[in-house]
């Protein structure tokens, strides 16, 4: 059976603190041969990408792998995934013959697929990475959809782990202001990696803007098993208190799908992540998957103070893209 990575919830926390640590093991000692010669990466890019796309590229590259990226829709067709759909529209090929080609052409297709924010139903259903999963015989790298950041994820335990043991401590997870609906990817992987690494998980969130349930299931039962506790608040100042991360994101709410977030004045004073609230707590780091708007989801303060980590997550993509690389490269 083929192993994907594109959900964290596949594969036992155990798994993916072992792949946390090999990429640590690979940060402190690159290989100096190239343990992937003569196998290549193909990367879709449904979407924009800054440090998905180069972590993956370079690390291939770094490994001795050939990465090939592919933008359907821009230097390639535009590609279709519904069954006994007629195709007289705008995309030319459909998913079932380019992931079978893509699949005999190399070892790992990756897919970066965004939810359209149009039905909660549709986007967690996630269409074309199930596609991608079905049509391919080789392993498939989630690169982010609807529901899960696998890869970012790594990267956020990686630079948790390298500054504190993780067991225990108290990871918050805050919504904070932007001016678009984004997706629930990232706190939703955020928040599940922390509580498989057995810390404490906080998530501060606005009235109606609660993570999905099958999220919170998994994160519940996540802490559960490890003794950890899970709160949920909407107080966003009580929710710093003697945290150890903070970690901020936007996310859309379910009970207004795809709505942008409040713009008033109010919210956004509440919900940023400045330097009164990180006083809060407990010497607490500072995360974010980047790209941030800068003074709207963080103060300069803060983003620009030793308490932050985010360039050290960026950098831990790139060692944790080797990591999964080669476990999936066998």
């Amino acid at each position: 059976m083929t192993t994907h990575f594109t959900h964290l919830h596949e594969h036992e926390p155990r798994t993916l603190v072992d792949l946390v640590d090999r990429a640590i093991e690979l940060k402190r000692n690159p290989p100096r041969d190239a343990p992937l010669a003569g196998k290549s990466v193909t990367l879709v890019f449904l979407n924009p990408s800054l440090r998905t796309r180069a972590s993956m590229e370079i690390a291939a590259a770094s490994l001795g792998a050939t990465p090939v990226v592919l933008a359907p829709g821009k230097d390639a067709w535009a590609m279709e995934h519904l069954e006994g759909v007629v195709m007289d529209g705008g995309a030319a090929e459909h998913a079932r013959e380019a992931v079978g080609v893509l699949a005999r052409y190399g070892q790992v297709i990756g897919l970066r697929a965004f939810p359209s924010a149009a039905s909660w139903e549709e986007d967690c259903a996630e269409p074309m990475l199930t596609a991608f999963r079905r049509y391919s015989d080789v392993p498939v790298v989630n690169l982010e959809s609807a529901t899960c950041h696998p890869c970012q994820a790594l990267a956020d335990l990686m630079t948790v782990k390298e500054r504190m043991e993780p067991a225990g401590k108290t990871f918050l997870v805050t919504w904070a202001p932007h001016v678009k609906a984004l997706p629930m990817a990232v706190p939703h992987s955020a928040a599940e990696i922390a509580a498989a690494a057995g810390m404490n998980v906080t998530i501060a969130r606005p009235e109606g803007y609660d993570l999905a349930p099958e999220a919170m299931d998994r994160i519940q039962s996540l802490c559960a098993e490890s003794g950890a506790s899970l709160k949920v608040t909407a107080d966003a100042a009580a929710a710093y208190e003697g945290a150890h991360v903070v970690y901020a994101k936007s996310w859309m709410s379910l009970e207004s799908y795809g709505a942008p977030p409040p713009s008033d004045e109010e919210t956004r004073r509440t919900w940023i992540v400045d330097g009164e609230k990180m006083r809060k707590t407990d010497n607490g780091i500072f995360m974010h998957c980047l790209p941030v708007r800068r003074n709207l989801v963080v103060a300069d303060e803060v983003i620009d103070s030793e308490a932050s980590v985010v360039l050290d997550q960026a950098e831990n993509r790139l060692h944790t893209a080797k990591a999964v690389l080669l476990w999936l490269c066998g």
